[in-house]
């Protein structure tokens, strides 16, 4: 029998990963976790990709870690769902390119729009 020993009540926890989440675009160990929480993989499309693969995160992905300590899993929700503070997309930019202050746009050299 173990004595003075702690019971380890371990806690699967999963994350789906946005488009805007830091972790898109890098692989999976790459991500710091907090202590005593570790990765079991990703499940991309109804297929687990084991951690040992080392795959690169995408969105749409599911990070499937483990707490060994529920008092962790806290800290590990709010690792896994760090994401960017504007909508970022390694795909595509919703921010629009716009003449600065110098800059003059001229559309068929009849029209010149001039900005200052």
């Amino acid at each position: 029998m173990l004595k003075n020993k702690k019971t380890l009540e371990p806690s699967l926890f999963g994350v789906l990963i946005q488009a805007n989440s830091v972790y898109c675009g890098i692989y999976l160990t790459e991500i710091q976790l907090p202590e005593q929480c570790v990765f079991l993989g990703i499940l991309r499309e109804s297929q687990v990709i084991s951690v040992r693969d080392n795959s690169t995160v995408f969105a749409g992905d599911y990070i499937l870690a483990v707490a060994t300590d529920p008092i962790m899993i806290p800290a590990l929700k709010v690792t896994l769902k760090k994401i960017h503070s504007l909508y970022y997309s390694l795909n595509n930019c919703l921010l629009e390119a716009r003449p600065t202050g110098s800059q003059s746009v001229n559309s068929d050299d009849s029209d010149v729009l001039t900005i200052n």
